[in-house]
């Protein structure tokens, strides 16, 4: 039996903690969205944003409903200038559902907190949970994600892919190579039994053969740049994937807002500010 001293005192802390219980809920697409026009290519965002700044905020207004589509640049500091911002504007705004880049995840702990974990994506939640409005995200499911990449990769390669994605973010200056080996193994063992990627890769000796043999031309993976596995104008092996898997999530997010606007919401959007413009050509084009 538990103590009950101590079921007292852990009512208290959570009472006077912010939690959220879970991920986002994905949005169930329920009508056939045909898109129309391009996505901006990299090469059209850095020409397009060439003598603009972060954010980039798009506003379109229809007959059937309004978007507000915040393209930030990510931080995690709630004294940033964008947290205020987006504040101001989602109260003059005044959305009927929010929809946000990233899953979120569990949280323990405080606004602030939740910024400093996931970034200005939590005031989605955040801001959502306060004024009572549906709140999902707009990434594909994780099943949907990867049968697209594995209609154009090597699944052995998209497991690397995704291992190196997350390796590259949570490797540090001070890690021995003994503690990088360590970390890229606990990683590789997580998005290796991932459901579709099961099997792919097994061992890190496995990785380090096939990064010998196709990813070799970037030198070792232990010390590649962090910025390695991002979209590039100039995409290698590594990064082709980083630009693909943004184009279906860009298609997929895209279809959550026209659907939701064509059902009369006034949606509040969060994403990078470069899926903002890279998206715009293709909203504006299904909305006219």
């Amino acid at each position: 039996m538990k103590h009950p001293f101590l079921l007292f005192i852990c009512g208290i802390l959570l009472s006077s903690c912010h939690y959220r219980l879970s991920k986002l809920d994905y949005y169930p697409i329920d009508s056939e969205i045909v898109l129309e026009d391009n996505f901006r290519t990299m090469t059209e965002h850095d020409e397009f944003m060439g003598d603009k700044n972060w954010p980039y905020v798009l506003e379109i207004n229809t007959s059937d409903g309004a978007l507000h589509y915040y393209g930030s640049y990510h931080v995690n500091d709630p004294e940033n200038f964008q947290i205020e911002d987006i504040k101001h504007r989602w109260l003059n705004f005044n959305p009927t559902v929010a929809v946000t880049e990233n899953r979120l995840g569990i949280v323990f702990g405080s606004e602030d907190s939740d910024i400093e974990n996931y970034s200005e994506f939590a005031l989605a939640y955040i801001l959502g949970n306060r004024d009572n409005i549906p709140v999902y995200t707009l990434e594909p499911t994780w099943d949907d994600e990867v049968r697209e990449m594995k209609s154009q990769f090597p699944i052995e390669e998209i497991t690397l892919f995704y291992t190196m994605r997350v390796f590259l973010n949570e490797r540090r200056p001070e890690m021995t190579n003994s503690e990088i080996e360590d970390l890229a193994e606990q990683l590789l063992s997580k998005r290796g039994s991932r459901s579709g990627l099961e099997g792919s890769l097994n061992s890190l000796q496995e990785l380090d053969n096939l990064w010998q043999k196709n990813f070799s031309d970037l030198g070792d993976w232990r010390t590649i740049k962090k910025f390695a596995c991002d979209p590039s104008t100039n995409p290698t092996r590594l990064s082709a994937m980083g630009n693909f898997v943004n184009e279906v999530r860009d298609r997929h997010a895209v279809k959550v807002i026209l659907d939701l606007m064509k059902k009369g919401n006034r949606v509040f959007a969060f994403a990078g500010g470069s899926h903002v413009v890279k998206q715009e050509p293709v909203l504006k084009a299904a909305l006219n």
